[in-house]
């Protein structure tokens, strides 16, 4: 399994707000929802630090053995590439936020289980948007398909 990882863009689009990273698939039009220990880890693993990295770092920030974290990043990490969230990158990647960038993003809390939220319920409304209907001149030129 690869080490770094970046969001799949332009696809997907993100933003963590107030320790919860909101997820958007511009493509299929479901959103994704990260809280807590999750968030930080969605924060870290998008803004290059590694696998490795950031299992370190779950352990020591939420007081769980090397081994446990390992595990939940791993299994985290699997959820992230079956929604096609994140593309793996060669070597190292470029570090965009150091440990205090992430430590302020994603409050420390309780830890819990690093969960995946996958909402389809605006799914409808997003792909409506006509933005989503424009061919490479961009919006407002529609598509030749419609």
């Amino acid at each position: 399994m690869p080490n770094h990882y970046r969001t799949n863009r332009p696809r997907f689009v993100d933003e963590t707000v107030e320790g919860e990273a909101l997820v958007m698939d511009m493509v299929k039009g479901n959103y994704y929802s990260c809280v807590g220990p999750s968030a930080f880890v969605w924060k870290a693993l998008t803004t290059g630090w590694s696998t490795d990295d950031v299992a370190q770092m779950v352990g020591e920030r939420y007081g769980i053995g090397g081994g446990d974290a390992t595990r939940d990043v791993d299994r985290f990490v699997e959820s992230l590439l079956h929604e096609e969230m994140l593309v793996a990158v060669e070597g190292p990647g470029d570090l965009t936020a150091d440990r205090a960038a992430l430590d302020a993003a994603v409050p420390v809390g309780e830890y819990s289980e690093l969960v995946l939220e996958r909402f389809t319920d605006l799914a409808d409304l997003i792909l409506l948007d006509p933005v989503h209907d424009v061919s490479e001149v961009g919006w407002p030129h529609a598509g030749s398909q419609g």
